[in-house]
């Protein structure tokens, strides 16, 4: 009677795993979509054709970061890559979107958009061709300083969270 039961235990145990297995959960950051063959990637600096000089540096940089953060696709010189990402920052705004009762800007808003062509050296054809929009807010005051200060810290976080969407856009593939 005790080995029927432990061999229904281990029965209904080994379903139950073959179930999660096959469920198609996982850890984040731990898949690749991606065929075989890639493995690298190269992310020359962007260009830049906004109205905003000199910041499509600081979105490389953190566009690299967030690839090399990931590390499912190892960052590369572009002679030795699989896939090169090439983009442009194409849009830069910053708009008010709220005041307060002395009728001064509280809230701002700013909103980037880059176009972006990855393409698979290995096949030599185009893997990913997409317009990406990102924004980000922060608080406006009386202090000039302060707000400057605020808007290059929320330009950081639209690169940052820019960054991980392209990761999880080229890898993930959603």
């Amino acid at each position: 009677m005790r080995k029927n039961k432990r061999r229904n235990w281990l029965l209904l145990f080994a379903i139950s795993c073959s179930l999660f297995y096959g469920c198609g959960y996982h850890l984040v950051g731990t898949s690749n979509n991606l065929p075989e063959h890639l493995k690298t990637i190269s992310i020359p600096v962007f260009k830049n054709t906004s109205s905003q000089p000199e910041i499509h540096r600081e979105l490389t940089s953190a566009i690299l970061q967030s690839f090399i953060s990931d590390g499912r696709l190892k960052v590369t010189k572009k002679e030795n890559a699989d896939l090169v990402m090439n983009g442009t920052l194409s849009y830069y705004n910053k708009r008010a979107v709220s005041f307060n009762a002395q009728d001064l800007v509280s809230d701002f808003i700013i909103e980037i958009e880059i176009e972006l062509e990855v393409i698979d050296q290995m096949k030599n054809k185009i893997f990913l061709k997409e317009k990406v929009k990102n924004q980000w807010d922060y608080k406006s005051n009386s202090d000039i300083g302060d707000t400057e200060t605020e808007r290059l810290k929320a330009l950081d976080q639209a690169y940052i969270d820019l960054g991980n969407r392209l990761v999880s856009l080229i890898i993930d593939q959603f």
